[in-house]
């Protein structure tokens, strides 16, 4: 796929195995191009889903319906479960389908400290600097225990 803006980047250079520079089929002139990513999982939070894996997403998808297609398996976790019906009644809302899902998970407010509209709609600005100091500390594990209760894999 061709990118925009990396003309004048060293990232060319430094990954060529991610990109390279060819002619485009449409001009003469040469492109970026980079390659296409297939990771192994994806987990999406959405705002509906049923006990299948079908879900709906309310509002902006942003790029969770391609990376629920790009990925090898996909996890699902969502703001509540509702019934199969409710998708066989208006399947055109369906945003990602029980085919493309290996897993569901019922997790009321999941996206916190984010936004899940229209649950809750503003970020938790403290919540996100927390997470952002646990990163940068590599104390993610400590954070999660102390918001959700989470011990770690053991």
């Amino acid at each position: 796929m061709g990118v925009g803006g990396m003309w004048g980047s060293d990232l060319i250079a430094q990954r060529p195995e991610f990109f390279q520079i060819m002619k485009s089929p449409f001009s003469d002139e040469e492109v970026v191009t980079v390659k296409a990513l297939q990771p192994d999982w994806a987990i999406i939070h959405v705002q509906e889903a049923d006990q299948y894996g079908n879900a709906r997403i309310i509002g902006s998808d942003f790029q969770d319906i391609l990376l629920s297609r790009a990925a090898k398996k996909t996890i699902i976790t969502t703001e509540k479960l509702i019934e199969t019906e409710s998708f066989r009644q208006e399947p055109k809302l369906t945003s990602i389908p029980y085919f493309l899902v290996e897993a569901v998970v019922l997790a009321p407010e999941g996206a916190k400290p984010g936004i899940c509209y229209p649950t809750y709609n503003s970020v938790d600005a403290s919540g996100m600097a927390a997470y952002g100091q646990a990163i940068k500390e590599g104390k993610l594990d400590d954070y999660l225990a102390r918001v959700t209760g989470w011990e770690g894999v053991k």
